[in-house]
């Protein structure tokens, strides 16, 4: 239940701050940067434009905008999905849980993705706001990880859920994983990427609620790796920038079908579209609207290397 929301939730907030943000330019500083080829040449496509630190300046207004739009997202996500769950419903006294049978822990990469929405919409909402770039990465991180708190303390009132200190800890990292990707150098040379197709219906036929981020039988959660940035100067000419590796992580039928504990984990090896090395974005909102792009994971060709081998020409679509 904590992962439908914060998911939906991560995702109405980015598109959100998304088209506020893409209003708002810093003239002076993009029009040096859009001048140059300094991002291709070091792969920089998420790093603000040199000196835009220094002309931003704090709005009350936007930042109360920003309120705003959190409080109407978070609202539109209870809509769609608490309404089907067991928060109208009588709960039980506060407890802990940690659910390492669920989904075969799935969901912790689940939490980690919601996480790296949020953490991506709320930056983008600060930063609109007129605050630094760093002090914006620093309080999505920490935004996330009090929205996760939130919600799980709720879900610790569940009959059938529980608090779940790994849950929040797996939403809070990613929700520090954009700051990670801006600071940290190895951090770009790989993606955490995540895709969706309804190949089976094990999850929809034991299911009360029937909200499709918990059917975790047909999602993958993938790393993809930018092979053109890792390569040697000299042989990068013979890779195409925008052609990465991906490795993927999902779970079968009998995880629903057998009960928890059961069923088999999947892994996967495809190839993978790095939309920054297609398109090269250099104008802010380009770079932000490719960014989060590539967050998902188009259909590929991908060889399933556990637990059989098998080839799929367009995977996750299964033919």
């Amino acid at each position: 239940m904590f992962v439908n929301l914060s998911r939906i939730f991560g995702t109405l907030l980015v598109v959100t701050t998304l088209v506020c943000a893409s209003v708002d330019t810093v003239d002076s500083a993009e029009q040096v940067a859009s001048e140059k080829n300094w991002r291709d040449l070091s792969f920089d496509y998420r790093s603000e434009d040199p000196g835009s630190d220094s002309v931003q300046d704090f709005s009350a207004l936007r930042f109360a905008g920003v309120a705003s739009l959190t409080a109407g997202a978070f609202g539109v996500a209870y809509l769609f999905v608490f309404e089907k769950g067991w928060w109208d419903e009588q709960g039980s006294e506060f407890h802990f849980e940690n659910d390492f049978d669920y989904a075969l822990n799935l969901d912790k990469a689940g939490h980690f993705f919601s996480g790296i929405l949020l953490g991506e919409g709320f930056y983008q909402g600060y930063h609109w706001a007129g605050i630094s770039e760093f002090q914006s990465y620093l309080l999505a991180g920490v935004s996330t990880s009090l929205t996760h708190v939130a919600i799980d303390v709720k879900d610790g009132f569940s009959p059938e859920w529980g608090f779940s200190i790994f849950d929040v800890m797996s939403g809070t990292l990613g929700g520090f994983y954009p700051m990670a990707k801006r600071y940290v150098p190895v951090f770009n040379y790989f993606d955490i990427k995540w895709s969706y197709w309804k190949n089976s219906d094990a999850y929809y036929k034991q299911s009360d609620t029937d909200v499709f981020t918990d059917d975790y039988v047909n999602e993958t959660f993938w790393l993809s790796l930018k092979v053109h940035r890792m390569l040697p100067r000299a042989a990068r000419p013979y890779w195409p920038g925008w052609l990465a590796i991906a490795g993927g992580w999902s779970i079968d039928d009998g995880v629903f079908v057998e009960g928890p504990g059961k069923g088999h984990h999947e892994f996967y090896i495809a190839l993978d579209y790095d939309f920054e090395g297609i398109f090269q974005p250099k104008e802010r909102w380009a770079r932000d609207l490719v960014r989060f792009l590539n967050y998902f994971k188009l259909p590929a060709p991908t060889i399933q290397v556990y637990p059989d081998v098998r080839f799929f020409l367009g995977y996750p679509i299964k033919f």
